[in-house]
């Protein structure tokens, strides 16, 4: 996916999820220049406890959402910081598809 797109579409998510307008949770510019939507962190939170109180049929159509996070988690350094193991442990099995997916993903882009 291209990172326009993949930001717009996770602009999207964080509205959706977050229950507010289109845009309402706008994208900026870090210093370095990257491009992220705000209200990523906060959307991924509001999955994650949705995907635990969820049936296995209904994690499914979560997990897109989860995934989608993944890239801008990885550019802000949230797996520098918690690293994907960490989010695997424990007894939430949303933290641990995200940890699992970012390992995933890490495999994929080399880093």
């Amino acid at each position: 996916m291209e990172p326009a797109k993949n930001i717009d579409d996770l602009q999207s998510i964080n509205n959706k999820t977050l229950g507010t307008n289109a845009n309402a949770f706008p994208i900026v510019t870090l210093p370095n220049g990257q491009k992220v939507p705000t209200g990523t962190v906060g959307a991924l939170l509001v999955n994650i406890k949705t995907y635990d109180a969820s049936e296995e049929t209904q994690r499914k159509q979560i997990e897109p959402a989860l995934r989608a996070a993944i890239p801008t988690l990885q550019q802000v350094g949230m797996f520098d910081l918690f690293k994907p193991e960490e989010w695997i442990k424990g007894g939430s099995p949303g933290r641990a598809f995200v940890g699992k997916a970012a390992m995933e993903s890490d495999g994929e882009t080399g880093a």
